[in-house]
């Protein structure tokens, strides 16, 4: 199957150049494992235009809708992953994708990230029995218990005060010596609560449990003195990382593994793919920034179209 532009990734970045590509009628395809992408883990959304205050399932949800009011013009793929790409003699990308392999003038990559790992004794043995990636999801499971969040950014800070509502002890594991690294309103509301407990200048050194997790060590940076914790939930707050090993070497990588875009079109260095959202550069990671990408990134290769036609 023939395509001009082939979108991977059904997050903001990804649906907003789906509709900005059907808006243009460029004949497009968007493959997605899901529509929503990361803002359906996120508790409260406080800070998208148009919404005071709405949650991430239901502005994902939103989006999606959004997007599928120009199905005439956009064929959208759910439960589909892609495992690699090829360019061809013609300069073209061949995309396998399962089964199904599809033809395209031109990539736009939203492909979001996935969470960072601790890599610390235990943390792959207790994942899915008191190691978790997301409090969106699991912080209900924690009812009544004592937790520990690592990671004190703005993703930290918010898994802390969604666990506020279920854990009865919420520890806050802070590799710094304040909560300088996230949002001010974040930090006052969390020092405000009497459940939480910030440990500044501390990392995870092992993970601890039997069949369920039971604790956790954490080294104090200055002083190098251990701690143990005994908690019966770690969730895992450090960031992403960009989700691209299909592209292979196609494309130009920063030293976080995030493709390298021209911000004037969100093109690559490999002519024809474009890239949008937190797979890539930019220096901000948020759903509305992933958005304005994301159209970015459409019409930076309608453009490129119009050129090679």
């Amino acid at each position: 199957m023939n395509y001009d532009l082939i979108i991977i990734g059904g997050g903001p970045a990804g649906i907003s150049a789906g509709i900005y590509a059907a808006r243009k009628k460029i004949k497009t395809l968007l493959i997605a494992k899901q529509l929503g992408g990361q803002p359906a883990e996120a508790w409260e959304i406080e800070n998208y235009l148009g919404f005071e205050k709405i949650s991430g399932v239901d502005l994902a949800q939103k989006f999606a809708e959004h997007l599928k009011k120009f199905s005439a013009d956009i064929k959208i793929k759910e439960k589909e992953s892609v495992d690699k790409i090829i360019k061809n003699a013609s300069n073209e990308f061949e995309i396998n994708a399962g089964k199904n392999i599809y033809q395209t003038k031109t990539i736009i990559v939203a492909t979001g990230s996935s969470p960072r790992r601790l890599n610390i004794p235990g943390e792959e043995n207790f994942i899915g029995r008191g190691v978790v990636f997301c409090a969106t999801c699991d912080a209900p499971i924690f009812s009544g218990k004592s937790v520990a969040v690592i990671g004190a950014g703005n993703s930290g800070m918010n898994a802390v005060l969604q666990l506020t509502k279920y854990a009865k002890k919420i520890y806050l594991i802070n590799k710094y010596p304040d909560l300088s690294k996230g949002d001010s309103m974040y930090a006052e509301q969390i020092k405000q609560s009497p459940l939480v407990e910030i440990i500044n200048n501390s990392l995870p050194k092992e993970i601890k449990g039997d069949k369920f997790v039971s604790g956790l060590i954490i080294e104090n940076s200055e002083t190098k003195a251990n701690q143990e914790l005994a908690v019966e939930g770690v969730f895992v707050e450090i960031g992403s990382l960009p989700s691209l090993q299909f592209l292979s070497d196609l494309v130009e990588y920063n030293q976080k593994g995030e493709i390298i875009i021209n911000p004037e079109n969100n093109m690559s260095s490999q002519s024809g793919i474009f890239a949008a959202g937190d797979a890539t550069n930019i220096p901000h990671k948020q759903i509305i920034i992933a958005a304005g990408e994301g159209a970015k990134a459409a019409l930076g290769a309608y453009y490129y179209l119009t050129k090679i036609k």
